[in-house]
């Protein structure tokens, strides 16, 4: 064994039953920096899909992992699209099923995505010095669920990697305020009310 390494002390018996609760999450405020509501991909990387894969495979696959959306890729890797659950729960693949004349076992992933080049992209230079606030003023204007936020390719220069997602509904459950609240926003003022609780 590694002389570099010593065992560790040992309780024989533990005298407390008592379960440590976890630290309460930094609540996020209307006027925290707009990088704090970012789904960072170089904090956490994003789960992913085929656009080939079979949709009732992708439910399964997205229903196991519990997250809202999931990326899609073709077999090279190359993001062409974004998932929702939604998407996968809801109506539109039977939809696409029926429009295409085709069994349900038939229709895809990118099928039913909502193809990359439908989404807005913001870059990550606009949130170093904007605020949250700023952000769901962008999502009420757009109205829109999801932003791209793209950085400089460090490989590939004059070209943009993806860095992270906005998301609406993250943002809100940050925020602790419906989509609904966001929705009907007109103002920054109205954002500020709605988090606190004032907004009618």
């Amino acid at each position: 064994m590694n002389s570099n390494f010593h065992a560790l002390p040992i309780t024989e018996q533990l005298s407390t039953k008592r379960i440590v609760d976890p630290e309460p999450r930094h609540q996020v405020k209307i006027d925290d920096p707009a990088i704090s509501v970012l789904i960072d991909f170089q904090d956490r990387p994003p789960t992913v899909i085929y656009g080939d894969l079979g949709v009732n495979e992708a439910r399964r696959l997205m229903k196991e992992a519990d997250v809202p959306f999931n990326l899609v890729v073709n077999r090279v890797g190359d993001f062409i699209g974004l998932i929702t659950l939604k998407d996968i729960l809801g109506k539109k693949a039977l939809a696409k099923a029926h429009a295409m004349a085709v069994g349900l076992n038939e229709i895809q992933v990118r099928d039913i995505m909502q193809p990359s080049h439908q989404f807005s992209g913001i870059h990550i230079r606009h949130l170093s010095h904007v605020k949250v606030g700023d952000v769901v003023e962008t999502f009420n204007l757009a109205n829109a669920e999801y932003f791209l936020i793209v950085q400089n390719d460090p490989e590939t220069p004059g070209a943009t990697s993806l860095r992270g997602v906005l998301s609406s509904a993250h943002v809100s459950r940050l925020l602790n305020i419906s989509l609904d609240s966001i929705n009907r926003a007109r103002s920054f003022s109205d954002i500020v009310h709605a988090v606190h609780g004032h907004f009618e």
